[in-house]
């Protein structure tokens, strides 16, 4: 459970800071609402329990006073480094309850990275509006880093934007990004950041929550123009929908509502896009591009979000 004791009860000594210099990368200072210890960063992955600086983090902020030197030498910089990680910790334990949600909901990527060798180097953290979620990840073998940013809440469509960029971001632009759906598996995401970047698979259907989309073949969901034919001379009141055990659209009443089927395109929708699309081939590879911001599985919409969502999220983070 997350820490909820004052944030004034944390204090960080020398001890705790030669304890994660000695243990080094991969470690953390971590707080479970009663001490202050050293453990293995993806103990905190999950928002199960207060990160409170990692050993990289560390060793930057030491580095940094060691840099602008001390009048009164390493005695002096160790203190001031306290002083710093204490203050930095018990600033960010005020809002530790948004912070676990979002280590909630991006956890299950962070796990997908590590066989990979790809670790999280920071806390996620939230965007300006609050609504969306970025995690900054070490790539080990290039020294990239790779972003991953996402929807706070787990039901929006709105999708996952993946960034890779050099070894120096300071100085470099970023070398790949491409965004993908929202209920990718996180093992999908896993191995498309861990291929250095790969075209996105932005029509594909995943079945479990482990998929990854390599090297097995993808199922591809492809909507044709003789379906949005067909859904013209249905008429009102019809609608495109998909059946994850069939091979192609059927079309059914729009009004049929048994979470068996997924609605692709109504009668109603396809006359709005016919005003910006020219014919019937225009419609179907536009609803086949935008079949990828949905997930054509019921088996898999239950995987994927009984794992990315926080238990006890609320309406009050609403999708973008």
């Amino acid at each position: 459970m997350a820490p909820t004791m004052a944030a004034d009860d944390i204090t960080v000594d020398a001890a705790h800071l030669r304890g994660l210099a000695a243990y080094g990368p991969g470690w953390a200072l971590m707080w479970d609402g009663h001490d202050v210890f050293a453990a293995p960063t993806h103990l905190a992955d999950h928002g199960d329990i207060f990160e409170i600086i990692d050993h990289a983090g560390y060793t930057a902020i030491h580095d940094q006073h060691a840099w602008h030197g001390q009048p009164d030498g390493p005695a002096a910089i160790a203190v001031t480094v306290v002083a710093v990680i204490t203050g930095q910790a018990r600033i960010r334990l005020r809002q530790w309850p948004h912070t676990a949600h979002m280590m909630a909901a991006t956890g299950p990527y962070t796990t997908a990275l590590r066989p990979y060798g790809i670790h999280r180097h920071q806390a996620s953290r939230p965007d300006a509006d609050g609504r969306h979620i970025t995690t900054d990840y070490r790539i080990t073998r290039t020294g990239a880093t790779a972003s991953i940013t996402m929807p706070y809440a787990a039901d929006s469509t709105v999708p996952i934007t993946i960034t890779i960029t050099g070894p120096h971001p300071a100085h470099s632009v970023p070398t790949y990004t491409v965004t993908v759906p929202r209920q990718t598996p996180p093992a999908a995401v896993a191995a498309l950041i861990a291929a250095g970047g790969l075209p996105p698979h932005t029509t594909t259907g995943y079945r479990h929550a482990h998929d990854t989309g390599f090297p097995e073949t993808p199922r591809y969901i492809t909507v044709e123009p003789a379906d949005v034919r067909a859904l013209a001379a249905h008429g009102p009141d019809w609608a495109l929908m998909w059946h994850d055990d069939h091979t192609q659209p059927v079309i059914t009443r729009h009004d049929r509502d048994d979470d068996a089927l997924l609605e692709i395109c109504t009668h109603e929708h396809m006359i709005n896009l016919s005003s910006h699309h020219p014919d019937y081939d225009a419609i179907a590879a536009y609803l086949t591009d935008t079949l990828g911001d949905f997930d054509p599985s019921q088996d898999n919409t239950t995987a994927t979000t009984d794992a990315t969502r926080p238990a006890d999220m609320n309406d009050t983070h609403a999708p973008a």
